[in-house]
């Protein structure tokens, strides 16, 4: 039995060596033939053949191996190297993964970052929700899109079709890129790869909340749903310096923009309360909370739960007070508000 083996190995290494001269110089030095030893082999490994011995499959391996493509051909080499029980000495090429996680390290920048993974600064800033570009602490987690782009957690109810409206992105792109089988089913949480320079640039604004030439935008998202019973403004006597939105004790409270939050308990009249610092002095406060979810230091993301309105404090009914402060100064939240 060991007798046909060695000749089923010799007939395809001289397969192999017919198809590397074949295919040229550079194809045949990763499979280690071309030196005198391994002529001298070939010849004696020839001789030793048993006469009725029909060397036919190594010409129809050549002929297959020469209609296709080079990089084709290289991975055929390869095949028949491992078959034949020899190390194939070509290296494959693992496909780049589309997301990896960065720790940063001491000394690091942004651009450092960037640089090194090939991308554009951009890039980072539109994965991750970062309050200042020029100031990322040690040991912080970054997601690293390798390809330029935006990356987009799945809500629940939306859809393929609503996600590639959001960022004037094709379907057909989305579902390549991030390999979909099946683009009807995506899951709440699910990350996706949203590719193109058209992506990234609004996902850069949709988290902008100061404009370049130091403006605050409207461009917060509404905590609650719910009806307005008091307003910005004076009240009573006295200043009134956030938005009273009436909702039942228990509803989920959501951060306004992404951030950091800075304060996380019991503030006198406020009651329970959170506030979170957005950058750029930019902050949001959210208070008479009846139970609060997150803890100083949390970075949380625009939308994420973080308390459930109450009547804690001084507050005449169930209703959440939001303020937003921009250089220590309370401003109407009204005019910054989505529409």
């Amino acid at each position: 039995m060991a007798k046909p083996l060695r000749h089923a190995t010799v007939l395809f290494l001289l397969g192999l060596v017919a198809m590397a001269s074949m295919l040229g110089g550079e194809s045949a030095q990763p499979l280690g033939f071309g030196g005198p030893a391994e002529e001298e082999w070939l010849l004696r490994a020839r001789t030793e053949l048993p006469s009725d011995t029909e060397l036919i499959d190594a010409p129809v391996a050549v002929a297959d191996a020469r209609l296709r493509p080079a990089a084709q051909a290289t991975r055929t080499l390869a095949g028949m190297a491992q078959f034949a029980g020899q190390p194939s000495g070509v290296s494959t090429v693992e496909p780049k993964p589309l997301i990896v996680s960065h720790t940063v390290q001491k000394g690091e920048t942004l651009w450092d970052i960037a640089r090194r993974y090939g991308i554009d600064v951009d890039t980072i800033v539109a994965a991750n929700d970062l309050l200042d570009i020029d100031r990322l602490q040690i040991g912080q987690e970054l997601t690293i899109l390798t390809v330029r782009g935006a990356l987009h957690t799945v809500q629940r109810g939306e859809s393929l079709w609503d996600i590639a409206r959001k960022y004037e992105a094709s379907m057909e792109e989305i579902v390549s890129v991030n390999g979909l089988a099946d683009p009807s089913r995506l899951k709440v949480g699910q990350q996706l790869v949203i590719p193109g320079a058209q992506a990234q640039a609004i996902a850069l604004r949709r988290e902008q909340l100061v404009s370049s030439n130091g403006q605050l935008l409207r461009n917060f998202d509404w905590p609650v749903q719910g009806r307005i019973s008091s307003r910005y403004g004076t009240r009573w006597g006295r200043m009134h310096y956030g938005l009273d939105i009436a909702v039942p004790s228990g509803t989920p409270v959501r951060a306004s923009a992404a951030g950091k939050v800075t304060y996380a308990g019991s503030m006198g009249s406020y009651g329970l309360l959170v506030i979170i610092d957005h950058g750029n002095r930019v902050e949001t406060r959210y208070a008479h909370n009846s139970r609060i979810v997150v803890k100083v230091g949390q970075r949380v993301k625009r939308g994420d739960i973080i308390a459930y309105s109450g009547n804690t404090g001084n507050s005449t009914g169930p209703h959440l007070h939001f303020e937003i402060r921009y250089r220590g100064t309370a401003v109407n939240p009204e005019n910054y508000l989505k529409r």
